[in-house]
């Protein structure tokens, strides 16, 4: 894959904006879950499917950190991300890994935090790939895991002032919408997972505000 045009287009002042308000998203649903999560001294984060890293510098944006963790198959798109982030954020010590998510080569309970925008989709076996997730993450760490374009307040905002956004499946029915072909599971199904780990979770699937998956892991709600 080609990173030039996707690295230029992730680069946009709104999709700057996009992720700044994913990010927003994502810390307020992680704080119903876990308050106490982003008070820890330095917490060890993960962003899976980072290619060029348009959600880590937003998330180092709203939450400053000594390192982050960058898991990507491709390495282009990872060392695009680590010259970004050392050039937004030079105190920020960058660790990427070149690596398949079904066979993330990281010692178990490694993780506070793990975040994905755009991969789940692309995942051949959801339920490996969850299985590794669960590995790597400490007993209390949480996932943030899924994708969007940001709030449906958010969306709105751009639909008025971008003259060149028009998205097809804006505000549409979800029955009606065209699918891009996608790996991921049915709610029921990653329920049930959650529900066989015994861990806590919540799925948000709002119309115009993507697809998210909330889980905290050892802890039921």
């Amino acid at each position: 894959m080609d990173y030039t045009d996707f690295d230029k287009a992730s680069q946009s002042p709104w999709n700057r904006a996009m992720y700044d308000d994913i990010v927003k998203t994502l810390v307020a649903r992680c704080e119903t879950i876990d308050k106490s999560l982003f008070t820890r001294d330095n917490p060890a984060v993960l962003d899976i499917g980072s290619g060029p890293g348009g959600l880590s510098l937003a998330f180092l944006r709203k939450i400053p950190l000594k390192e982050i963790s960058l898991l990507d198959l491709r390495e282009d798109g990872l060392e695009k991300a680590k010259e970004r982030i050392h050039k937004e954020h030079p105190n920020t010590q960058v660790h990427i890994i070149k690596a398949d998510i079904h066979e993330i080569p990281l010692k178990e309970s490694s993780y506070d935090l793990i975040i994905s925008r755009g991969s789940i989709r692309f995942w051949e076996n959801q339920e490996e790939a969850l299985k590794e997730i669960r590995r790597i993450l400490k007993p209390d760490g949480i996932a943030y895991i899924g994708g969007g374009r940001g709030s449906a307040a958010f969306q709105e905002r751009r639909l008025k002032e971008d003259n060149e956004w028009f998205p097809d499946n804006y505000n549409m029915d979800p029955s009606s919408i065209k699918k891009i072909p996608s790996k991921k599971l049915e709610d029921w199904e990653y329920e049930r997972l959650f529900e066989a780990y015994g861990d806590s979770y919540e799925i948000y699937s709002h119309l115009g505000d993507g697809h998210w998956i909330l889980w905290k892991k050892g802890e039921r709600l």
